[in-house]
This record gives C-alpha cells, sequence and structure tokens, in this order.
C-alpha cells in the first residue's frame, strides 16, 4: 500500500488489486448476489470504488455457483472493479457451522476471480472466554497458514474477543497476510460499545504490518467513520445502506431518520427535487428500496469525501472531536482514545491550529509533549519562575521587564498558556502560538498543575519584577533555539552557541535564520520548529549518538540522495524509532556517513514496513555543501 497523506494514523493512500487500484479511505458496499439492484453506473457515479459480496451465498446456491465459476464473479454481479469476497465467517457466526472448509471456500474464491480472498476465520465474540477467544485467534493463524500464497490478496482477519492482549497477538500473526481485516465487531458496534471498538482498533493497528490496508468488517455506519480512519482503518464494508432501506430508515452521516418523519431529502441527495418523502412512501416497494439505497450510499460517501479533505488539510482530529459531542458513545470512545500513547505517530505539528475546547484538550497529543518536556526542563534544580499570562503582551507575550528578569538570571521561566506553565522559549512553537482557544479555563487544574511542578522542583514561585540580576548573562534568542532544538530532536546539548548570528523578520520580529559564519545553520518555520541546512546537519551529525534522529539507506540510494534527491521507502535499511513524522532527519549510511536532512513523512516506529513511496522528502544532499 501506498501513502500520500496522512494525520496521526489516518492516511490517504492507494492499494492496488487485479481490478485496478482503490483509493483509502473508502467504503465497499456489500452487494447481495441474489439482491443486485444498482447498477455499475450507478454504484461508481456515487464514488464506489470496490464492492464485496459473500462467497459462500454463491456457492450454496447452486444457479448462482455454476454462473460464478463459468463467468467469474465480475459478470456474476455486474462490477468491473475491485471485488472482494467474504467466506461465511459472519453465517457462521449467526447461524451455526456451515458446510464449507476453509480450503474449500478459498479456493472457490479464487476460482470466481475474486480479488480479495477472505479465509474462513472463526468470528470471537465479546462475550467469548479468553480461553475460547485465545484459540479461536490460534485457529485462525493456522486457517491463513495453510491457505496463504503469494499469488494471491489473501485477507486475514485480525480476531481476539475484547481481551487487548489476543488481539495485539493476532495482529502479529495475521500480518502474514497480505490484507488485515479487524473481525469481530459487530456485536459492538450494534451496542454502540464504541469504547470498546477503540480499544480493539489500536491494539490491531499498532501491532500489524503498517504497509497492509486495514478493513473494519461491519463498520458501515458513517457515525464512526471518522474515529476508526483518525485511529488507522482504511477500508470498511457496509450493509446498512439496504437495511436501513428495507425498514425505510434514511441515513444521515449522524444518524438515520424515518422515512415517515422528514419534511424533504437534503440538498446533496440524489433523490432532491426528484422525489418528496409522501411520494417515495406511496411509491412501489421495489423503487423505493432503490432510491432509498441509492440515498443512503450518497450518506454514506459524503461521510467519506469529508474525512479524505480533513485528512489533507491536517483537521481530522478536530473532526472527530466535534462529532464526539454527537452521541454520549462517542464521547466516551473519544476519552478513551485519549488514554491511549499515540505521540509517536503523531506529526510534529499540523497545517491547521489546534483548538482548545475544555479540559479533555489538555490529553491532546501535542499538549502531552509540552507537559512531558516541562516535566524535563525545570528538572535541572535551578528556581522556576511561573509568569502569568495577565502579564503577557498582545501578540507576544515577552515583556521588557520579563526579557531583563530572564536575561539576568539563570532561573527557569514558565509562561501560563490555557492554565498550564510551559517554558517560555517555546512561545512561537506548535501549538502554544497556533492555538484557538475556547475562553472556558479551570482553576482548579491551573492548581493542580502547579503543584505538580512543585513535585518535581520545590524552588517555585510566581514572577514579580525584582527577580532580576545586576547584569546579563544569558541570550533570551539563543536560549530560545536551543529550547526549540531539545524538544524537537529530544537533545540535551546544545546545538547553537552564542556567536551564532540569529536573523529576525524586520516584519513581525520573529526568528528566521541561523547562521555560524556565512552558513545558515537552520531556518525556524511558521509552526516554530527548526528546518536544517545539509550544514546543521552535519554538526548534528557529529553531535547525536547513532542511530538518533537518521534514516539509514543502502550507499546506492546515499549517493543519489546526497545530490538533494528523495529517500524512497525500499532503501531503507534501517532507522531511528523515535523518529516523529513530519520533523526532521539525517539520511545517512549503515557507518553514520551522512548523504542528507530532509523531513521523514511517517514515524520511526512505522518506516520499516512502508515498500512504496518517498520515506524522507530531502531539503539538502552533502553535495551542495
Amino acid at each position: 500500500m501506498q501513502m500520500f497523506f496522512r494525520e496521526g494514523l489516518a492516511r490517504i493512500g492507494k492499494f492496488s488489486t487485479p481490478h485496478g487500484d482503490i483509493e483509502t479511505p473508502t467504503v465497499m458496499p456489500v452487494i447481495n448476489p441474489n439482491l443486485n439492484f444498482l447498477t455499475k453506473e450507478e454504484l461508481k457515479s456515487i464514488g464506489v470504488q470496490a464492492v464485496i459480496t459473500n462467497s459462500y451465498i454463491i456457492k450454496r446456491t447452486a444457479s448462482l455457483e455454476q454462473d460464478a465459476l463459468k463467468h467469474g464473479v465480475h459478470r456474476l454481479i455486474n462490477f468491473d472493479g475491485p471485488i472482494m469476497t467474504d467466506s461465511g465467517t459472519f453465517q457462521s457466526y449467526v447461524y451455526g457451522d456451515i458446510e464449507y472448509g476453509n480450503k474449500e471456500i478459498v479456493q472457490f474464491q479464487k476460482d470466481i476471480g475474486s480479488d480479495i480472498i477472505t479465509i474462513l476465520d472463526i468470528f470471537t465474540k465479546p462475550q467469548d472466554s479468553y480461553e475460547q477467544a485465545k484459540a479461536a485467534v490460534y485457529e485462525t493463524s493456522r486457517r491463513l497458514q495453510e491457505v496463504n500464497t503469494p499469488d494471491s490478496i489473501i485477507a486475514g482477519p485480525i480476531q481476539g474477543s475484547i481481551y487487548p492482549d489476543l488481539r495485539r497477538e493476532s495482529a502479529r500473526l495475521m500480518s502474514e497476510a497480505s490484507y488485515l481485516p479487524i473481525g469481530g465487531v459487530v456485536p459492538l458496534l450494534e451496542s454502540y460499545r464504541y469504547n470498546d471498538l477503540v480499544n480493539i482498533i489500536i491494539n490491531s493497528k499498532l501491532n500489524s504490518d503498517f504497509s497492509k490496508p486495514v478493513h473494519l468488517f461491519g463498520g458501515g455506519h458513517p457515525m464512526f467513520f471518522a474515529f476508526s480512519v483518525l485511529l488507522g482503518v482504511d477500508i470498511f464494508d457496509s450493509a446498512s445502506y439496504i437495511k436501513y432501506a428495507k425498514d425505510n430508515r434514511v441515513l444521515y452521516t449522524e444518524g438515520t431518520r424515518n422515512l415517515k418523519e422528514i419534511r424533504d431529502f437534503p440538498e446533496w441527495s440524489p433523490l432532491f427535487n426528484k422525489y418528496s418523502p409522501v411520494e417515495l412512501i406511496k411509491a412501489d416497494e421495489k423503487t423505493r428500496l432503490k432510491l432509498l439505497s441509492l440515498h443512503n450510499l450518497k450518506a454514506i460517501f459524503n461521510e467519506i469525501t469529508e474525512i479524505k479533505e480533513r485528512i489533507y488539510e491536517n483537521t481530522l482530529y478536530q473532526y472527530v472531536e466535534e462529532k464526539s459531542m454527537a452521541h454520549p458513545a462517542l464521547y466516551r470512545a473519544y476519552l478513551e482514545m485519549l488514554d491511549h500513547n499515540l505521540e509517536p505517530f503523531w506529526n510534529i505539528s499540523l497545517k491547521s491550529p489546534l483548538y482548545f475546547f475544555n479540559s479533555s484538550t489538555y490529553k491532546n497529543t501535542f499538549i502531552k509533549r509540552l507537559v512531558k518536556f516541562t516535566e524535563d526542563y525545570i528538572s535541572n534544580g535551578k528556581k522556576t519562575v511561573l509568569v502569568s499570562y495577565r502579564q503577557w503582551r498582545h501578540g507576544f507575550p515577552v515583556s521588557d521587564d520579563i526579557l531583563r528578569s530572564y536575561e539576568t538570571t539563570d532561573y527557569n521561566f514558565l509562561i501560563e498558556w490555557n492554565d498550564i506553565f510551559i517554558p517560555m522559549e517555546l512561545e512561537n512553537t506548535y501549538p502554544v502560538s497556533q492555538m484557538v482557544p475556547s475562553g472556558v479555563l479551570d482553576k482548579i487544574y491551573r492548581d493542580d498543575y502547579i503543584a505538580w511542578l512543585k513535585s518535581i522542583n520545590n524552588d517555585i514561585s510566581f514572577y514579580d519584577p525584582s527577580i532580576t540580576g545586576s547584569e546579563k548573562i544569558r541570550n533570551y534568542s539563543h536560549s530560545k533555539i536551543n529550547e526549540v532544538f531539545h524538544l524537537q530532536f529530544k537533545a540535551r546539548k546544545n546545538l547553537f552557541v552564542n556567536s551564532d548570528k540569529i536573523i529576525k523578520s524586520k516584519a513581525t520580529g520573529h526568528i528566521r535564520n541561523i547562521k555560524r559564519g556565512e552558513k545558515i545553520i537552520a531556518t525556524m518555520r511558521n509552526d516554530g520548529f527548526l528546518t536544517l541546512s545539509i550544514y546543521g546537519g552535519k554538526l548534528l551529525n557529529d553531535m547525536l549518538d547513532f542511530p538518533a534522529s537518521r534514516v539509514i539507506v543502502t550507499d546506492d540510494s546515499g549517493e543519489f540522495n546526497s545530490q538533494g534527491y528523495n529517500v524512497f521507502f525500499k532503501f531503507v535499511e534501517d532507522c531511528d524509532r523515535e523518529i516523529i513524522a513530519g520533523n526532521d532527519v539525517m539520511v545517512t549510511s549503515a557507518s553514520g556517513d551522512l548523504y542528507a536532512v530532509g523531513h521523514a513523512t511517517v514515524s520511526g516506529k512505522e518506516m520499516g514496513f512502508y515498500r512504496n513511496g518517498i520515506a524522507v522528502k530531502v531539503h539538502e544532499g552533502i553535495n551542495k555543501l
């Protein structure tokens, strides 16, 4: 799978099949081979790229089986794009054992030309005991082993019920498959146990092969799409569009409504200005079923389109935050998500500002990073001074008095920001000055935060003008760029020295370039982080222990990268697992020779999995030094 854009674990990518590419995230509508009333033209006009149908239903119906074997599944259901086939696992869950074995049903899927073939896995239910779920995980793995072949795209469902360790183990075992559905979740979806789903998705995603598509089996309601995509789901399947249509239910992204209870169809609906709800109620059942199904599919793909746009503009997290208030079950899921450590997978910064809503925002990854850095920052035994937000100057918090106090003492200075205190040097670093506040402050949280600070460093007081020395002992701008460097590269030593020249914008006063002699070491971006020059990369390569902040490539690639060309995943031999997506890295040989500097497109934990696409977008190669 190739990735083009990302936010957190969400990605816009491309997955190739014998009948065409699938751009993710997307939804595969479930096509019942006995009830196929939507044409391929109608499906594609809504945005459908691929569909899923059931090989078990086809095989157990003699006429369908013969037709599929003779002409193939694509002709059978009249769809010329990628088709995934399910194996009958869900039917075995609902009705009991089915009459076909794993090898037989997998071979049948191959014989009818399925693009994505699903093994007959063992469905695990939420109420299963640990031992039952464990047995299902290992039996499912055994079944994958007996049919997995490199000439087919085999889907190996991740099972394990609600047990995190079993989901992790199943994800590890099933990563040998080329396609990774997360199974056994329909009962949780039907009972709105979204918080359990968050745990299942995270444990499945983080322990599987990142280069392979992750599919949420049965996750067809758009209410939970954004959450799932943010946590790494690429593909969904949906029978909800037709199930709701049969019950005269009209689907919207936030829920469903009864056809009898709506005044009109929304403007985006394919039924708008063509049919009124009253006319549809009076229509014959076949017509009503088809038209409502088209509307419901359109609602589903509206949500997918919105999610893609959100990933592209880096606002999917905000969107999930907004949607979490639509239903109590979604809010529980949101809080559950915040309790997981997903920090390694989030970019160093986003194109969008951070929205600060309420106390739950403190659990945001970017704020967690600030808090962790603050802990390290004040753990040096020096006196810590807290600067209240009321003493900030509008647009630029460091007043002349505070600046004088800072430069004539060696104290730690923390500025107040949304009821927490963070290093003053990070005043322009994402998300500090890239934040949209709600104005809802939490004095209790503020008091608890100060108490936490004092538990780390008891020598803490609030700022007053009397805190000053007799002479200047440090330069705020130089301290600022070094603290940003420490945060960005998790380094303890300083990269910059007092003799380095700092060039500021005449319009804003913000730092732009840092030079040593005539050579630029780094540029400070609008997000307050540093972009290294190749000279800066050389200094950093000499400073940091190997392999920190490095992507190690083959010698052939290194020669290419040294000329300023990007690094491709297939040439990456190793990397620092702590690399943050979007952060600057050094591209080196296995012996540590520097080839280039650039920014990593994915985290270090993901980089070893991908084989297609760009791993590092190179700024400069060593040949330009």
